[in-house]
């Protein structure tokens, strides 16, 4: 070898010697090929989601149409991307079997783990439910008619009770926001549903008039009746206490209940027909109380 040769290949060992001996170097083009592998593998997942968007979509519509109760299309979608992102984690190239097959049945198990979810009634009553449609169908094909509820209690071997309460249960989850109505007509459950809290105006009106209707009926009560109906009603206190604070026995306190009680009916009537509430004299009440 040459003096010159022997020139050129000391430096160059000399190079390879001091990258070696540098970490930082090659912890460096580690990280750099770990982003560059990173960001390979993203627009992988990116262009298979791309791909399978349309399947995913498809399979969702079929599901929430299929599904006893209402479900948002959106939400099977984001579930059927999260099981082909699953999907794409745990597929096995070695196995003899499609990406694509094995995709779809991920997608479609993570969708029924959503409606699981979101399905508040047990699996048992609905299993009853498909078992009840089924024997109805097969009734009325063969018979021509439905069968009646015992008929149908007879022939799955449960007491007549239970069928009725399969029967009843078919709920459905409805968006305040759907539309109803067509043209001109159209608005939403939220606009036609009327609110609980307010308070109709007529009901208002009727109950203040009934109000004052009982007032006016009470008044009329002598003293010892409005006693008892204010410690039975009001207080709470039994027959046998009011006896006892009033001095009278527990048949007697009955006694003036039943009279007052009788009292407000005919009082309450008389208004009702257009009458105004007569306040009996001061003398009269005084003989109804030593009476009572």
């Amino acid at each position: 070898m040459d003096d010159d040769a022997q020139h050129f290949i000391e430096p160059a060992v000399g190079i390879k010697e001091l990258d070696s001996s540098c970490p930082g170097s090659v912890s460096q083009d580690k990280a750099e090929h770990k982003e560059a592998q990173d960001r390979l593998d993203q627009e992988h997942v990116t262009r298979v989601l791309l791909e399978f968007l349309p399947i995913i979509r498809r399979m969702a519509g079929v599901m929430a149409f299929k599904n006893p109760f209402s479900l948002d299309v959106e939400d099977l979608t984001s579930a059927g991307a999260m099981g082909l992102l699953s999907a794409l984690k745990r597929y096995d190239p070695t196995r003899d079997i499609k990406f694509r097959t094995f995709a779809e049945y991920r997608i479609r198990g993570m969708m029924l783990d959503e409606i699981r979810a979101m399905d508040w009634v047990p699996r048992s009553v609905r299993f009853r439910r498909d078992q009840v449609r089924q024997i109805v169908e097969e009734h009325l094909q063969k018979n021509g008619m439905p069968p009646t509820s015992q008929e149908l209690a007879t022939l799955l071997g449960v007491p007549i009770d239970e069928i009725e309460g399969v029967g009843g249960c078919d709920p459905r989850l409805i968006s305040l926001d759907e539309p109803v109505g067509q043209g001109e007509d159209e608005c939403t459950l939220r606009d036609v549903l009327p609110d609980v809290n307010h308070l109709d105006p007529f009901v208002a009106c009727a109950d203040a008039e009934m109000k004052a209707a009982l007032s006016a009926a009470l008044e009329t009560l002598s003293a010892r009746q409005q006693e008892v109906l204010q410690s039975y009603y009001h207080t709470g206190l039994t027959m046998k206490e009011i006896g006892h604070q009033m001095g009278l026995t527990e048949s007697g306190v009955c006694r003036v209940h039943s009279g007052a009680l009788r009292h407000l009916r005919i009082e309450l009537k008389r208004i009702e027909d257009g009458g105004c509430s007569a306040t009996r004299p001061k003398n009269l009440r005084k003989t109804r109380v030593g009476n009572d």
